[in-house]
């Protein structure tokens, strides 16, 4: 007996498997513990009922725990991956620390809303309208000699039957001009003396001569029928100013670097 005590590969046995043991008993207490508490679980039952409108069952309280317990690990370890680095899923953590620092903010008064739109006009006013009679050649070469002076004297006006465009044309946005014909040609029938014959202008459609019949200057839309949208530009102003204060006091904990040419913030 003795003599076996004394064996060395028994002392190499009885050491590994202390060491097997104490691993085991490391890992089972070192493992990061996930667990679904009884009030986390009421509080996934509630989201199901506010969705579903009814409780969820036996079978559908143990599925939603799982189902959280499911995310939770995968979350876990999509963090022990480094996932964070993904663009996406910076975006989303700081679309959500935006929105614990936005602040609580009480509804504007008419006041703040006309004071706002004054600063912001273009989205709470109706565009400028035109209407106008054309004469359109495909191109600069197709044009009779002498046109302008032509539709001056009260000739009528041909049309390249071709470009297939309305004469007149009826009251247009300007916005549907600028998309129709592009910003230059939109900007010279709004600059043109309406009733008189002006050109040659250049559009995305062609070479034309256009007399402005009607011209309907932009002009505000009445504060009731942009009450809505305005409150929700005004709350969404204030709360980003909020949020940016509170980055612009963050940022002092930082080193910042940009690129050349970058003003700081």
């Amino acid at each position: 007996m003795k003599s076996l005590l004394r064996e060395p590969l028994l002392h190499f046995t009885l050491v590994a498997a202390l060491l097997v043991g104490a691993h085991r008993l490391y890992s089972a207490h070192s493992r990061p513990e996930v667990t679904v508490t009884p009030e986390w679980l009421d509080s996934l039952a509630r989201d199901f009922e506010l969705k579903s409108g009814r409780a969820p069952n036996e079978t559908e309280r143990a599925n939603l725990a799982h189902a959280w317990l499911e995310n939770e690990i995968l979350c876990r370890e999509a963090l022990k991956a480094g996932h964070t680095d993904d663009t996406r899923v910076r975006g989303l953590l700081a679309a959500i620390m935006r929105e614990t620092l936005e602040p609580v903010i009480a509804d504007p008064s008419d006041a703040d809303l006309e004071a706002f739109r004054r600063q912001h006009p273009e989205p709470f006013s109706y565009p400028a309208q035109v209407s106008f009679e054309q004469a359109t050649f495909t191109k600069e070469d197709k044009i009779p000699a002498g046109m302008l002076k032509m539709l001056r004297a009260g000739e009528p006006p041909p049309q390249a039957e071709a470009l297939r465009l309305p004469n007149p044309m009826p009251m247009t946005w300007l916005p549907q001009l600028e998309k129709t014909f592009g910003t230059e040609f939109a900007a010279a029938v709004v600059a043109a003396k309406p009733g008189e014959w002006t050109g040659p202008l250049t559009s995305s459609r062609g070479v034309h001569f256009i007399k402005v019949v009607r011209y309907d200057a932009p002009r505000e839309m009445p504060i009731e029928d942009v009450r809505p949208a305005l409150v929700a530009k005004w709350l969404e102003a204030q709360r980003n100013a909020a949020v940016s204060a509170k980055v612009a006091e963050m940022r002092a904990n930082y080193r910042i670097e940009l690129p050349p040419g970058i003003p700081a913030p």
